[in-house]
């Protein structure tokens, strides 16, 4: 039996001002979501991840492994305006171990000879 995953999407309200509201009240929680999905993610060597879902909807928000990046400079932007820096050091975590990986993969690219060089 395969072992539960322990990413689970945050669920928002289907209505829009009730979405805009809960987002208002919940926005560190959210942004911390993001986070955790995106190192979620990395760890498990996906190219997206799902983020969040919609009460009363099959309709799934998720984000692919190219927004990664813009994401948690997004996330670490709202952090340093709101003065959250106590959080600012996980997300440069998660962009430390991002930045290793495209680097392993940009090194490994560098390394493959291409066809033509024979």
């Amino acid at each position: 039996m395969p072992k539960a995953s322990k990413h689970k999407l945050y669920t928002l309200p289907s209505n829009f001002n009730e979405m805009n509201k809960f987002i208002e009240v919940n926005k560190i929680q959210l942004m911390e979501h993001i986070v955790t999905s995106i190192e979620y993610a990395i760890d498990k060597k996906l190219s997206f991840v799902e983020i969040f879902s919609f009460k009363n909807s099959d309709f799934v928000v998720t984000l692919p492994e190219n927004q990664f990046k813009e994401n948690l400079d997004n996330v670490y932007s709202y952090y340093i305006e709101k003065e959250q820096y106590e959080l600012c050091i996980r997300v440069k975590s998660v962009e430390s171990k991002l930045n290793s990986i495209l680097d392993k993969i940009t090194h490994e690219k560098k390394e493959k000879p291409s066809k033509k060089q024979k």
